[in-house]
């Protein structure tokens, strides 16, 4: 009977790995990073189940770093199998690891590691993430492929361009891993295909005790007109893969009936997502197109792509207001660190986080009201209007994972929460309960039978 170990995002949010055994053989579905505080970053370093050469294979759900950026690691550690993915996927993975690579090295060369981690060398190189990049093996989604005896299927799952969620049938009983699941009637992507039947489904959590507010576009209307009000910029750290895209969409929609907004200059701060973007442009069909705004990015008037580091450093001295879209979306590194640095103090400049805040992270302290915060060393005060939207989340909230999974209900199916701090695992297993599921939050370590 195949088995199944929860190795990472169990009681966590970050470093989703989950190693299935079937008949001696052994893969993982998604390999990332954990990120957070320094307890969490930690368990980077604690080592895997089973040893690097004996996998099999890896199946990747999507191109987030926390469910990603382990794979360089393991394929230095002697993984030298088939790391499997949808084509969007494999151009987001490529985009995404490089630019990990590059920011290590940047924080470590510069001495500010030791603000996010134990002070230990880059935890990858680029050569490891060119190695990484030569064994990916792209499958579209709804084709079969087989692994491990067990065969797999890829299913459209929302949250980010080219996400999917993984159907295995194995000895006759089938698997869910959801990864991570997508909101419903999103501007830029479908929605999450359908479940049909599951015996078993490996279900995130990120916000299973939540509900999103269904007024996202209004508040940021409001968020930015109180912004140009303070008279000082509004700085939006923005995740680069689907966050800056979707919020393209939303300013370029109130570009439309607010002439204030429509007046503002907005800057892509990003190379990241500036790559990002030629993914969209590269896979049309992965994505609702806007043909009726084809002339601007993502629908967006005024846009400015800041790609040096010049042109970065160049935003911080405009005389005028400007909406300032900068990686990284957590305020772990990137360009919005030295935007930041420079404007944190200042008590007219407006500060935009627009989705989740893993706990512990620059981007939580400062929603939560810390104060003052370090940056690059130096302890600021935090006098910038700080402002938390998390509408904007790419992840379903409790009531469309219960949508999600409601097809599933009363049948008995084992769920096990995963990707969900403990507070949201218990909570959404609470609901799934009451709806008839046999349900708990994965234990990192616990090995169950599928």
């Amino acid at each position: 009977m195949a088995e199944l170990t929860f190795v990472g995002a169990a009681g966590t949010v970050t470093g989703s790995k989950h190693l299935v055994t079937n008949g001696g053989r052994h893969f993982f579905v998604d390999c990332g990073l954990f990120q957070g505080p320094r307890e969490v970053e930690a368990l980077n370093h604690v080592a895997l189940p089973i040893a690097a050469d004996r996998l099999d294979g890896i199946v990747i759900t999507h191109g987030h770093l926390d469910h990603v950026g382990y794979l360089p690691k393991i394929v230095r550690d002697g993984y030298r199998g088939p790391i499997y993915c949808t084509p969007p996927t494999a151009a987001v993975i490529e985009i995404v690891l490089e630019d990990a690579a590059h920011l290590q090295r940047h924080m470590h060369d510069r001495g500010f590691h030791h603000e996010r981690s134990h002070g230990l060398a880059p935890f990858f190189t680029d050569a490891d993430v060119h190695a990484t990049l030569r064994q990916l093996e792209p499958v579209p989604l709804e084709t079969d492929f087989a692994l491990c005896g067990a065969s797999l299927r890829y299913h459209n799952a929302g949250h980010i361009i080219g996400a999917a969620y993984v159907a295995m049938e194995c000895e006759g009983r089938r698997t869910i891993f959801s990864g991570d699941v997508g909101r419903y009637d999103s501007a830029l992507l479908a929605d999450p295909a359908p479940l049909d039947h599951a015996d078993t489904v490996v279900c995130e959590s990120t916000y299973g005790n939540r509900i999103h507010p269904s007024d996202s576009l209004e508040t940021l209307r409001t968020t930015l007109l109180a912004g140009i009000e303070r008279g000082g910029p509004i700085l939006m750290p923005t995740f680069a893969v689907e966050r800056a895209q979707d919020l393209l969409v939303a300013i370029g929609e109130l570009q439309q009936t607010e002439p204030q907004i429509a007046a503002m200059p907005v800057h892509l701060d990003s190379p990241m997502a500036i790559e990002v973007d030629a993914v969209f442009a590269r896979y049309p069909n992965a994505w609702k197109a806007l043909p009726e705004r084809r002339d601007l990015p993502f629908g967006c008037r005024n846009l400015t792509l800041d790609v040096t580091p010049e042109e970065s450093k160049a935003i911080d001295d405009l005389r005028v207001p400007a909406i300032v879209l900068a990686s990284s979306g957590m305020a772990t590194g990137g360009r919005i660190l030295h935007h930041l640095h420079r404007h944190l103090c200042n008590p007219s400049a407006t500060i935009v986080f627009p989705g989740y805040q893993v706990h512990g992270t620059l981007g939580h302290l400062i929603i939560e009201g810390v104060s003052p915060v370090r940056i690059y060393g130096d302890l600021l005060t935090v006098r910038a209007a700080i402002v938390h939207l998390p509408g904007f989340s790419a992840h379903a909230d409790q009531n469309e994972l219960l949508r999600w999974l409601a097809p599933l209900s009363s049948k008995d199916v084992r769920a096990y929460l995963v990707h969900g701090e403990p507070g949201s695992a218990a909570a959404l297993a609470g609901l799934l309960a009451e709806r008839g599921f046999i349900a708990s939050a994965g234990q990192r370590g616990e090995t169950v039978a599928l």
